[in-house]
């Protein structure tokens, strides 16, 4: 297999995502709320879409990042 750089970018981009995968797991599992359920378990479906918004915006920024380098 040849290299390149693309190659390079997926494994960042992979250990990238397991890092803030990994810290908002750990965030979100860390804030209980006062009757010991998790904080997680409030969250409703539309503030799961407005997160994968959020990280979907967040990567079409960095993208454009890279284009312009």
């Amino acid at each position: 297999m040849k290299d390149s750089p693309r190659i390079g970018i997926v494994i960042f981009g992979v250990i990238v995502g397991a890092f803030l995968g990994g810290a908002f797991a750990w965030l979100a599992s860390n804030r209980d709320t006062a009757d010991g359920d998790p904080a997680i378990a409030n969250l409703g479906p539309s503030e799961y879409f407005q997160l994968g918004i959020g990280v979907l915006t967040l990567a079409r920024q960095f993208g454009a990042l890279i284009q312009k380098t």
